[in-house]
């Protein structure tokens, strides 16, 4: 009658795993009675990721997840479609490129590590145990405030309090057969409208305040280059405040969120893992000696990417990728009907058997392949950045902060941890369930 109901609400992300492991690279998972059911076909195949994320014409964003999205934070780079996101992704490709990155990106990192690291040798003196997520958060809000307004973060620092509650109740709503239509001013959707009315204003006051002090000066923070971007192929067709303030808000709220959860498990799966934590300390003092770790010096620091590259396998903030089928498809042999959820599951590819050896063990020499192979035997047997012409934008600046910042802290400390595993759950991004404590000791 209910289906799997109550193994998803007590364990989703176990449910995944379980439908890979038990039924393979596509399971239809129903959940809920009848009249409140839901129907979710899960995909953990490559080669079915592939298909999926890779023909949008195909598989549209249209699940539950992104209409409410859509509804909350407008249409940008991450729920936009067709021709309203090729748009975008013209304006923006240029703010991304690899120069840029290490040029205009990249020097706020290596600051804001180092910061990080003058304040743990201050906890750690004092034997303080901190909670790495929240430690994390902080570090990763501040890049991340930094990048879109340059010096003064301070007026992103109510959004990025805001966006935890925003999530949850996003999630609820994301999940349910019937939500209540946000029109109806029930308790919660009461809730949820005051705080996506809160990140509004104060995403427009930035652009009010940016549009006074001469937009069309040379500043490299991103709401400066927003501010001043346009089509190259008719530079009088510019972003309107609206789609600056949509792409504004998802690079803040997306982009500190989803990396401080890397950084929060890389560093817990570092400090249950005291032989690799070593190994990569030594690879750094060989390489980087007592400077600072910089974008330049990641090309000499091949474990620590392999470290970083299986931390993501294990805990992919984004562990589910939701597509719909506005017409009846086939998908590995299996029909699919119209307007159906399809959820292509990073979680589910990363820790299938069928792909990966002892999936849930850290193993980096997974990453240590020889020319022409490829880890986990596929292309796309690593997705934390889903793939095909909607993977994410800001992988480079992801990958890139995540390993300065872990190089920045294992140079100058060991890290433990009384925990023994690894606590996460599913919201619409991967969440520790509860504190995630860290001891940091000078070396």
């Amino acid at each position: 009658m209910v289906g799997c109901l109550r193994e998803v609400r007590r364990d989703y992300l176990g449910t995944i795993s379980r439908a890979a492991r038990e039924v393979g690279g596509l399971a239809r998972i129903v959940a809920g009675p009848p009249g409140w059911r839901v129907v979710l076909y899960s995909v953990a195949s490559p080669s079915l990721a592939a298909e999926v994320l890779g023909q949008p014409d195909r598989f549209r964003k249209q699940a539950p997840g992104y209409r409410e999205l859509r509804q909350a934070l407008g249409d940008n780079l991450l729920t936009s479609e067709d021709e309203v996101w090729h748009r975008q992704r013209r304006f923006l490709a240029p703010l991304f490129t690899r120069r840029r990155i290490l040029t205009d990106y990249a020097p706020v990192m290596v600051g804001e590590a180092e910061r990080l690291v003058a304040r743990l040798r201050v906890a750690a003196a004092a034997g303080t145990i901190l909670d790495a997520y929240a430690l994390m958060v902080e570090v990763a809000s501040r890049i991340s405030g930094r990048i879109l307004l340059g010096t003064d973060i301070t007026p992103a620092v109510g959004l990025l309090q805001r966006f935890r509650t925003i999530n949850d109740q996003l999630l609820g709503r994301a999940v349910s057969p019937h939500p209540v239509p946000a029109r109806i001013p029930t308790p919660a959707n009461r809730r949820l409208s005051r705080g996506l009315g809160e990140v509004r204003r104060i995403v427009d006051d930035l652009i009010t305040d940016r549009r006074a002090n001469d937009p069309s000066s040379v500043g490299t923070d991103l709401l400066s280059l927003l501010l001043r971007a346009h089509d190259a192929a008719n530079p009088a067709d510019r972003l309107s405040d609206t789609e600056i303030r949509d792409q504004a808000t998802l690079f803040l709220l997306a982009g500190h969120d989803t990396t401080a959860v890397t950084l929060a498990c890389t560093l817990v799966h570092l400090a249950l893992a005291p032989e690799w934590q070593r190994r990569v300390q030594d690879e750094i003092d060989a390489a980087v000696h007592d400077s600072s770790p910089t974008a330049t010096d990641l090309d000499r620091l091949p474990w620590l990417g392999r470290v970083v590259h299986e931390a993501m396998r294990l805990s992919p903030a984004a562990h589910g990728i939701a597509r719909s089928t506005r017409d009846d498809q086939v998908l590995g042999g299996y029909r699919i009907p119209a307007r159906s959820w399809v959820e292509v599951s990073p979680w589910g590819v990363h820790h299938s058997p069928a792909v990966w050896p002892e999936p849930g063990r850290f193993d980096p020499r997974r990453f240590d392949v020889g020319p022409g192979e490829l880890p986990g035997g596929h292309r796309y047997a690593w997705i934390p950045f889903g793939t095909g012409p909607r993977a994410c934008v800001g992988m480079q600046i992801g990958l890139l902060e995540v390993q300065l910042v872990i190089a920045a802290v294992l140079q100058h400390f060991t890290i433990t941890t009384p925990l023994t595993a690894l606590p996460v759950h599913a919201a619409i991004t991967l969440v520790p369930t509860g504190a995630l404590p860290v001891r940091f000791q000078p070396r």
